[in-house]
C-alpha cells in the first residue's frame, strides 16, 4: 500500500466510530418513523415496535464497542505520528460507544408512537 493510501485508511479509522454512530442515528430514527408512519405500532401493544428498536440499537451499540476493543488491541508502532493516531482513534471510539449507547436512551424514557 502506498504511503498517502494508508494514511487515508487511517484517517478513516479515526472517524470510522462516528460512522457507526451515524449509522445508528439513521437505522434509529429511520425505522421509528417509517413505523409510525405506517402504524405498524399502536399506543395499546407498543412492544413490537420498541423491541426491533432495542435490538437496532443493542447491535449498533455492539459494534461500536467491538470496533472500539479492536482499536485497543492494534498493534503500536514505534513512529510518534503513528501512536499519536492510534490513541486518538481509541480515544473516538470509546465516545463513540458512549454516544452511539446514550442514543438509544430516549426507547427507555418515551412512548413509541405519541
Amino acid at each position: 500500500m502506498t504511503p498517502p493510501a494508508h494514511s487515508f485508511w487511517r484517517l478513516v479509522l479515526l472517524v470510522a466510530a462516528f460512522l457507526i454512530w451515524s449509522l445508528a442515528f439513521i437505522a434509529l430514527y429511520g425505522v421509528h418513523g417509517v413505523a409510525c408512519a405506517a402504524g405498524w405500532a399502536s399506543v395499546q401493544d407498543p412492544w413490537p415496535l420498541r423491541l426491533a428498536l432495542l435490538g437496532v440499537w443493542a447491535i449498533m451499540t455492539a459494534g461500536a464497542a467491538a470496533f472500539a476493543a479492536w482499536t485497543w488491541k492494534r498493534p503500536i508502532d514505534d513512529q510518534p505520528t503513528t501512536r499519536f493516531l492510534r490513541n486518538a482513534t481509541l480515544a473516538v471510539a470509546v465516545i463513540g460507544v458512549v454516544a452511539t449507547a446514550w442514543l438509544g436512551a430516549p426507547l427507555f424514557l418515551v412512548r413509541v408512537c405519541a
